[in-house]
Parts: C-alpha cells; structure tokens; sequence
C-alpha cells in the first residue's frame, strides 16, 4: 500500500480508490508566526456558494496559489516541491519587505475530498461532512526562487531537511531590493527622483523605489558605489 494511504480511515481510502473520485480539495496555511506575521489559510477553489472554502470550522481565502513536484521516495534525498503563489496584489512583495525573509515559515498542506467538506460549503449542507477525513503533510519554505510583479515561486522542503540548519538572515533575490527606502541599508536622502516605476518625478508624494538596480543607479548614480540590496548575480549562480 502506498505510504500516504498508511493511516488513513476506510471512508478516506475508498474516496480515493473510486474510478470517479469527487473533486479533491488543496488547502494551504501558511504559517508566518515566526516572523512575527499571522497564519495564513488560502485555497485555490469556493465552495458551491461561491464563497471561501471551510474545512473544520476554518475559512480559506480563495487566492491563486498552487504546487507541483509531489512525489514519494524511500531513496535518495526527498523531493523539493514547488509552491506558485499570486503576487498580483503585491502580497508576497509586502511580506518579504516587512520581514525580511520567508525562509523558514511553515507550510500546511491539507488534501480533502469535497464529499467531506464542512455542511456550510454547501446550499443543503451535507450529511457526508467528516473533518477527520485529510490528508496533512508539513513542509517548510526553503526559498524564493522567482519573485514577479504577477507570481512568486517558492521551493519546499521537509522540516527534517531543514532541522539545525541556520536560516539566512536575509534573502537572495536577482532583481529585488530587500533594504526599506531611505532606511537603514538604503540610506538614501537625497531629493525626489522618481516613482516606483523609474518614472522621474520630483514630487515627494509619488517619490518611491521601484526596488531594481535602476532605480538604486537613478538616486546614487550609475557609476557609484550602490547600497543595493539584491543580488544581481543570483540569477546566473542559479541557472
């Protein structure tokens, strides 16, 4: 029997035996407590009233988020999944700013059959409803791989990959500063140059880092010696 099947009830094993399964349910949580953030529960899909998902009395915030790579294996180092999460809100941006790194932050992943999903999901509710009936695996987000204005890509790992391990203090990105501006790393205090999109401006209400090596040459200048906080490197060491 396969290894995740070990431990699961009866009702749980034919749900997923059956050659037309019912439509299974990913939900997230996202855990940034250790950064001082919050516990973060998202889900790809609504329920049948069009609204959050709610499994075990929890609601999960529909969001565009989605993994690949699972797989199982009894050699060799464990596989490293792959996380894609929206960034077209600016969320995953705004969370690296304000803590610097991600890197270490739990992850939940709960897999539910939508046979079993709480009675609230559904318009008639549902007798089937059952919030025994998950599968949970842990991991840990190792590190941002991709960060876009449309997506961020995070690897997972299995926390005991990462047991002992000493996290970074700060996160390697290609193209993306990590330093608040005119803070502490940034050190800028010069005049307005220009907006968050390198468009020039003197107006000290759109003045505002795009974040790129661009906007770090436009305030300091192209030949100096920048305070940039990104790792413009980074991209080639990876590839």
């Amino acid at each position: 029997m396969n290894s995740r099947m070990s431990g699961l009830s009866e009702d749980m094993i034919q749900a997923l035996s059956k050659l037309e399964q019912d439509a299974k349910v990913e939900l997230w949580e996202i855990d940034l407590r250790s950064k001082g953030g919050q516990l973060h529960r998202f889900c790809n899909q609504v329920n049948e009233l069009d609204a959050a998902v709610v499994w075990q009395g929890k609601e999960y915030t529909p969001y565009p988020i989605q993994a690949s790579g699972f797989a199982m294996t009894t050699q060799g180092a464990s596989n490293r999944p792959t996380l894609t999460v929206s960034n077209l809100l600016g969320l995953v941006t705004g969370a690296i700013e304000q803590y610097g790194s991600l890197s270490g932050a739990r992850v939940t992943r709960r897999e539910v059959i939508a046979t079993f999903l709480d009675a609230v999901n559904f318009a008639t509710g549902n007798p089937m409803a059952d919030s025994t009936q998950e599968i949970v695996s842990q991991y840990v987000l190792e590190q941002v791989t991709t960060l876009t204005t449309e997506a961020a890509v995070f690897t997972l790992s299995a926390p005991s990959d990462t047991e002992g391990a000493i996290i970074p203090a700060r996160i390697m990105l290609a193209d993306v500063c990590s330093w608040q501006y005119r803070g502490e790393g940034c050190g800028y205090t010069g005049r307005p140059v220009a907006d968050r999109y390198d468009m020039p401006t003197n107006d000290p209400d759109k003045d505002e880092c795009s974040k790129c090596l661009l906007g770090c040459q436009a305030r300091f200048g192209i030949n100096a010696v920048l305070p940039y906080g990104g790792f413009p490197a980074a991209d080639k060491v990876l590839r």
